[in-house]
Formats: C-alpha cells, sequence, structure tokens
C-alpha cells in the first residue's frame, strides 16, 4: 500500500521537473534567437600586391573568426609572389568572402581583378576601374584566363559607374559601410554550404523615413607596421621617388661631409627604393638613366657649373621615371609624380646644395685662389679623397700626387678645382702649427 503513492509522487515530480525546464528554457532560447549577427573583417591593403600582402590576405581568409570577410581592393595588380594559396583559401573557406574595389578612383588589374572572380560577391564604388586580367602576376608569361575573356577583359579596363557595367559586379554601392550593409539577406555558397548574410536592419526615423543601416561590427584588418613599413617603396612612383632622394642625399653628404643625417636619410631612401625594385618589374635601362641623370648633376655641381649636363641628366631622369618599370598599363608611374621629383631634385643642386656646401666649406676672410700653397691638416684618410682643414674652415680635398694620407698628416694645397682643394703631403711636418694654422 506504501509502495503505489510513492511512485505516484515520483512520476509527478518528474513530470514537473521536465515541465520547470521548459519554462526556465524559453527565455534563453529567445535570447539566443535574438543573439546579433557576428562581425565583418574587412582586409585593407593598397598598392601592389607583393608576397607579404598575399600574405596578410591568405591568413585573414583562413583564420580569421567573423560572419562574412570583405577584401578592400584598391590594387593595379600583383608584383610579385605567389597567389595560389590566396586563391585556394578562398575556394575552400568556410566563412563567406566577399571583395570591393573601392573608393572612387580605386583600381583592381591583373591578380587582384581575379579576385573578383573567386568570392562570392564582387562590388564596387562607382569611378572603380576594373581590367588589364594579363598578366596575372607582373613580368610573368599570360596563362590561361578563359573566364576572364568572357568578361573581354584581358588587355583593356572599364570604369565602373552601375551594376549594368559589368556583370560579374553585382553591387555597386560608393562606400565600404553602404556595400556590407547591401549584402543583407543575400544567399552565398562557402565550401561547408549555403549561407544567409546578415549586415542591416531598417530604422524608422521620427519624420516615418526608413532607412537601411548596417547592423554588425566592422573591424578593419591591416599589416603589421613592418608590412606597411616595408611597402612605402612598392608603388613605382615611390620607388622612382626614394631612389632619387637617397642618390642627392648621398651626393650631400659626400661634399658637405657632415655629422652623418645626410648619409642616414640616404641609406634608409635607398633601402626603401631596394625593396620596391625587388617587388616591382622593373626596366633597368630606365633605372640606370635616372642614376645617371643624377650623375650629370653632380658633375656640373662640381665644377659649379650647371649647364648641358644638368639638361641632359634632367631628360634621362624624365625618361627613367616614366619607363620605370616594364608593366605599363597595369604598373606605371604618375606624370606629375615624376615631374615633382624631379623638379625637387633640380632645386635641391640649384639652391641648396650650393649653398649649403659653400657655407660649409667656404671661408669669409680669404679667396679659394689664395688657398694655394697653404698648409693644412688632413681630417680624415684621404684615399684619394677626403677632407682637410686650411686656415680653421673644413674642405673636400683629392690627394694629388699619392693616396693614403693619413688623418694628423701635414698636408699643402697646390690647386683649387670647384670647390674641391688639390693638395699633397708635405715633406716634413709643419712646426709650431695647429689644426693647419702657424702659431
Amino acid at each position: 500500500m506504501i509502495g503505489v503513492p510513492c511512485w505516484a509522487v515520483l512520476r509527478r515530480l518528474l513530470v514537473f521537473s521536465v515541465l520547470l525546464c521548459i519554462v526556465l528554457g524559453l527565455p534563453a532560447a529567445g535570447a539566443w534567437a535574438d543573439e546579433p549577427a557576428g562581425p565583418v573583417a574587412v582586409a585593407d591593403v593598397r598598392g601592389p600586391l607583393d608576397q607579404r600582402g598575399l600574405d596578410f590576405l591568405r591568413d585573414v581568409v583562413r583564420n580569421e573568426t567573423a560572419q562574412l570577410i570583405v577584401l578592400k581592393l584598391d590594387n593595379p595588380g600583383i608584383a610579385s609572389g605567389d597567389p595560389s594559396e590566396l586563391y585556394e583559401a578562398i575556394e575552400q573557406s568556410t566563412v563567406p568572402v566577399v571583395a570591393w574595389v573601392g573608393p572612387d578612383g580605386a583600381t583592381a588589374f591583373g591578380g587582384a581583378a581575379r579576385l573578383l572572380r573567386l568570392v562570392a560577391v564582387a562590388g564596387a564604388a562607382q569611378g572603380a576601374r576594373i581590367g588589364y586580367f594579363s598578366p596575372e602576376v607582373a613580368g610573368t608569361p599570360p596563362v590561361d584566363l578563359s573566364d576572364a575573356e568572357a568578361w573581354g577583359l584581358l588587355d583593356r579596363a572599364v570604369t565602373i559607374s552601375d551594376p549594368e557595367t559589368l556583370a560579374a559586379v553585382t553591387v555597386v554601392e560608393p562606400t565600404i559601410g553602404q556595400f556590407i550593409a547591401a549584402l543583407d539577406g543575400m544567399a552565398v555558397t562557402t565550401s561547408a554550404g549555403d549561407v544567409v548574410l546578415e549586415t542591416a536592419m531598417e530604422v524608422t526615423f521620427e519624420d516615418g523615413t526608413v532607412a537601411t543601416v548596417s547592423s554588425v561590427d566592422v573591424r578593419f584588418l591591416k599589416p603589421t607596421l613592418l608590412t606597411r613599413f616595408l611597402r612605402l617603396g612598392v608603388r613605382p612612383d615611390a620607388a622612382f621617388f626614394f631612389m632619387m632622394v637617397g642618390l642627392a642625399a648621398a651626393a650631400f653628404e659626400f661634399y658637405a661631409a657632415g655629422a652623418g643625417v645626410a648619409a642616414a636619410v640616404a641609406a634608409l631612401a635607398l633601402f626603401l627604393a631596394g625593396y620596391g625594385f625587388a617587388t616591382l618589374p622593373m626596366s633597368w635601362p630606365a633605372v640606370a638613366a635616372a642614376v645617371l641623370g643624377i650623375g650629370l648633376y653632380t658633375w656640373d655641381f662640381q665644377r659649379q657649373d650647371l649647364g648641358l649636363r644638368s639638361v641632359l641628366g634632367t631628360i634621362l631622369m624624365v625618361w627613367g621615371g616614366f619607363a620605370f618599370t616594364t608593366a605599363r598599363p597595369q604598373f606605371g608611374t604618375n606624370v606629375w609624380a615624376v615631374a615633382l621629383t624631379v623638379v625637387a631634385v633640380m632645386l635641391f643642386y640649384l639652391f641648396a646644395m650650393t649653398t649649403i656646401v659653400r657655407s660649409r666649406f667656404g671661408t669669409p676672410t680669404i679667396g679659394r685662389q689664395h688657398l694655394v700653397g697653404r698648409p693644412g691638416v688632413a681630417a680624415s684618410v684621404l684615399e684619394p679623397d677626403g677632407v682637410v682643414v686650411v686656415d680653421g674652415a673644413k674642405w673636400r680635398a683629392r690627394a694629388h700626387r699619392a693616396a693614403g694620407i693619413e688623418p694628423g698628416a701635414a698636408v699643402e694645397v697646390l690647386s683649387v678645382s670647384g670647390i674641391t682643394l688639390e693638395v699633397a703631403p708635405q715633406e716634413a711636418p709643419l712646426e709650431g702649427s695647429r689644426d693647419g694654422k702657424p702659431d
């Protein structure tokens, strides 16, 4: 008699527990259903793509945790490197990957344009340019791009104005935020299956107007500081600029015999230019012409006569800047960037270099020709060029009869050539002299 009521009680407790779990679980289920969609990751790397840029995009596609990955493109192509791993990562991604070429004036050429054919949705801003699919990697032979031929953009580019401009570009929005919002409700295919994007919501204002706004957090991802620093020289304009600045600063350091600041600037600028040379498809005759041009400027400066050689040097620098790479029209230097760089070099040699060097080596008490026969002291090793001190002033000097004059050795001025003194070692040390000046 006792067992029956006990089983009944247990059965009632079990039913009550199940009902209690259901009731308590309803708020949690509702909260889960209302949970906002995950963030959107925007990978932003501009300029010609090198291996560092390709690796950055690949790592974002492979490793980023988000509901959507957006590749923000403004790339005239792939300058160097192997993009196959990036292409494979996009095709195998379980997260939807889309691409947007923008803002106005942005480009997607060569291998960068191929990304538009691999992603789930391709978009662009009005005024963006897409095309020049061949070569895929600058400086390499053309590859089989039959699908690109269907776009009709193997050797030309189009400027996007609306979704009718290019069938493959289905979303045309002026900003990245509007592009993300426009993706709301789209069903896209990934390697894990179809996904419906949730990126926007409708908001009703007090006046009754309804607007669609982004409903997700957007994270902008950029390469590391080191990668961004190195990539300063990957544009042809930038590589040309850094090369010219580096050579001009090196010439200044040679003639000014300063504390080494110009040498540090020259080393940094030439390092960035060298990274650009290693990345871009260079036209080495054009590089040689630009170097020869600045060499002619230096020659005229040495003779204190900026004349015919300087005119020829200007022509060589301008031609070298315009023909700096071999991958036009994907990679080409901007006309204004080249012109401003050459004008800056001209003004530097014409005014800054002449004024600073004259003030550094000049002396207010005597003319240069009066220096002939004056004694001095070597301030550095002359092999055969170096620096000497004459009457308390530093001068650039060249050993006339022998090289290897050691610092502190007594010298005598034989002649003056521009701002350089021709010197020779004295037969015997100067007696009773200090820093090249008789006591």
